[in-house]
């Protein structure tokens, strides 16, 4: 039976981390513990949760969903005996049953990372970001010589032999692109499981902007390195 934990990185996330947390740690075969990386929240995530298997870290400044990713993977790594982290959004957008589809599926297969892969149309999901994945995911794709199905999807199952092996350095949602790049580029093979499309569109379009940027920064700085 593998052994696995959860991490959330958080922000302002109250209304939402209860109940994820309430399902989570009602499943089946619930995680050894569930880490909650509050990243600077300004309402009541901190407090939200009091359970023994949920621990909280708060970082008391906003850092970014990738530098709240690092946290825990560090965390993870000095202090759970777990083979696997599975990595989820607080805001409800990855299903607790999804957990469930793919800790049944490490059961049998073993492989060491398998990422969400979301049903990217146009019906579910705002055209923007439609193109926005699509497009990403051709260029990781190209660069890593993977099929990369969905490079934008934060719902990750992986094993630590994998996070003990890479070294991530981006601070924002860019984090998600560098991992397939680092971890590709290691030798490290990755699957993906199909997961239903939850948008509620939380994400703002200047956030948007700004993470694309970001991206093609990354892509960049990916390129010369390889110069």
């Amino acid at each position: 039976m593998v052994k696995y934990d959860i991490l959330i990185p958080a922000f302002n996330a109250e209304k939402t981390l209860p109940l994820l947390t309430n399902l989570l740690l009602q499943l089946k075969k619930p995680p050894g513990k569930i880490w909650v990386i509050d990243d600077g929240s300004s309402d009541g995530t901190p407090d939200c949760v009091q359970h023994p298997s949920v621990t909280f870290d708060r970082l008391r400044t906003n850092h970014g969903k990738g530098f709240a990713l690092r946290r825990g993977f560090n965390l993870f790594l000095k202090n759970s005996p777990a083979e696997y982290l599975i990595c989820m959004d607080a805001d409800l957008q990855h299903p607790v049953e999804s957990v469930a589809e793919i800790v049944e599926r490490l059961n049998h297969k073993k492989e060491k990372i398998i990422i969400g892969n979301r049903d990217k149309s146009a019906r579910v999901m705002p055209l923007a970001r439609v193109l926005s994945n699509k497009i990403t995911s051709f260029i990781l794709s190209k660069l890593t010589g993977q099929a990369i199905q969905d490079s934008q999807c934060g719902f990750r199952a992986i094993h630590r032999d994998v996070l003990q092996d890479i070294d991530l350095k981006e601070n924002g949602f860019q984090l998600e692109s560098e991992f397939i790049l680092r971890t590709a580029h290691r030798g490290w093979k990755i699957d993906f499981i199909n997961i239903p499309t939850i948008y509620n569109g939380s994400h703002s379009y200047i956030k948007h902007v700004g993470d694309t940027y970001r991206f093609i920064r990354l892509i960049i700085k990916e390129l010369s390195g390889r110069s």
